[in-house]
């Protein structure tokens, strides 16, 4: 606790010398009970107004004064500790609260911190008093991943959730909910350090051809074939791709603009603005490693569209759905040319094909990577270096031959 909330204890006489009155910081008093039996009684003001709690025992009252004094101190209400946990979950997920370093979250990162809290972290606290909430609170609800990956998905909303409990009085920093909170499956010793992909997880350039090629067959849809091979060589996300209409693509430099994209969340499809809220442009190769002509197929669809048409819809119009196209189209045609598996699932996932993109662009074309990283909306050139330059072995040989 800061020093100039330390809490001092001290005995004031009184008409009757046994009992004693413990005097703390910013005028709060615990006064022993009257008889035996009886309950303390915790005096304070706050907002001008006189206030009182009580306690059990001497021990009770000392740590209620304690965290009285902190908020006090502070300027919070006292009244935020006797919230439930429920209460500081709605104030996390309340749209008017600002979160940290951004005007508001977006529809998917919204509905990701819902469905973690009504998933793993309201059954656990929702009806704790968040005076009370401790470390075990916390690891209890940790506890509850499934995986690696959701604990730390998981573990990044707890530590919002705790910095607005922080800000507004709900929760203190004596009460260190958090510290030593790591999640204890099997797999986290295994979980990765930061985002590097290995040449495994990467589609070959035969395998993508097969694929885009399996989907407009199985579809009757001469244009799948585009979509797969589009994605795999400008690098868009699925939701980009969805959202793609006909007047971001510029032929005359193979250009296509991002400024939008497509989120899937419980209440339904919503266009927002791309991941991290960075539009940018990113180009295609007029012929994709395998020897298609990808700039006629482009030419060939615009042709058909008006400026605002998409691309790429769901057979009935509009929006694609991840889980339609999944189970029409990705699913069946994976199948025919037989994809490899990982588990339940396909090795190669349909957020693959941005891999094809950035490490063809690395290798072949020679793109540099502060280049790169612009055209696939990376946050920072460190964040493509983390997850694609070790990708190719021969970049050794590339410096031993070129310094030779």
């Amino acid at each position: 606790m800061p020093k100039r909330m330390a809490t001092r204890v001290s005995t004031t006489a009184t008409d009757e010398p046994e009992r004693e009155v413990l005097e703390f910081e910013f005028g709060v008093r615990a006064y022993p009970p009257t008889k035996v039996g009886g309950y303390w009684r915790i005096r304070w003001e706050e907002d001008r107004r006189a206030r009182d709690t009580t306690a059990k025992s001497r021990a009770a009252a000392v740590a209620k004064a304690t965290d009285i004094v902190e908020r006090v101190g502070r300027g919070l209400g006292t009244s935020g500790g006797k919230a439930l946990g429920s209460a500081l979950v709605a104030h996390y997920l309340d749209p008017d609260r600002r979160p940290p370093r951004v005007a508001s979250w977006s529809d998917r990162h919204r509905d990701e911190q819902t469905r973690y809290c009504d998933l793993y972290v309201l059954p656990v606290i929702g009806d704790v008093q968040c005076r009370q909430l401790t470390r075990m609170d916390f690891r209890q609800i940790l506890g509850q991943a499934p995986t690696a990956s959701v604990a730390k998905h998981l573990r990044a909303c707890l530590s919002g959730l705790v910095n607005a409990g922080l800000e507004e009085g709900y929760l203190l920093v004596r009460q260190d909910v958090l510290r030593g909170v790591r999640w204890q499956g099997e797999a986290a010793s295994a979980e990765p350090s930061d985002h590097a992909i290995t040449e495994d997880e990467i589609p070959t350039v035969d395998a993508t051809h097969a694929l885009a090629k399996a989907t407009a067959d199985l579809t009757q849809v001469w244009w799948r074939e585009l979509e797969i091979l589009l994605v795999a060589y400008s690098g868009m996300r699925w939701g980009e791709h969805v959202a793609l209409t006909a007047g971001q693509v510029s032929t005359s430099r193979r250009r296509i603009h991002i400024d939008r994209q497509v989120v899937e969340t419980r209440s339904g499809l919503n266009e927002t603005l791309p991941k991290g809220r960075r539009r940018r442009s990113t180009m295609y190769p007029a012929f994709t490693p395998g020897g298609v002509d990808l700039a006629v197929l482009v030419e060939r669809r615009l042709g058909e569209l008006p400026a605002d048409g998409l691309l790429f819809p769901a057979p009935r119009g509009g929006w694609a759905r991840r889980s339609n196209y999944g189970r029409n189209v990705w699913d069946p045609a994976a199948r025919l040319v037989v994809w490899p598996r990982g588990g339940r699932s396909w090795a190669w996932t349909f957020h693959s094909l941005r891999h094809v993109f950035a490490t063809w662009a690395i290798h072949d074309p020679g793109i540099p990577i502060e280049d790169l990283s612009r055209l696939m909306g990376h946050s920072s050139t460190r964040v493509t270096q983390d997850i694609y330059i070790h990708i190719r072995s021969d970049i050794y040989d590339r410096f031993f031959e070129a310094t030779g």
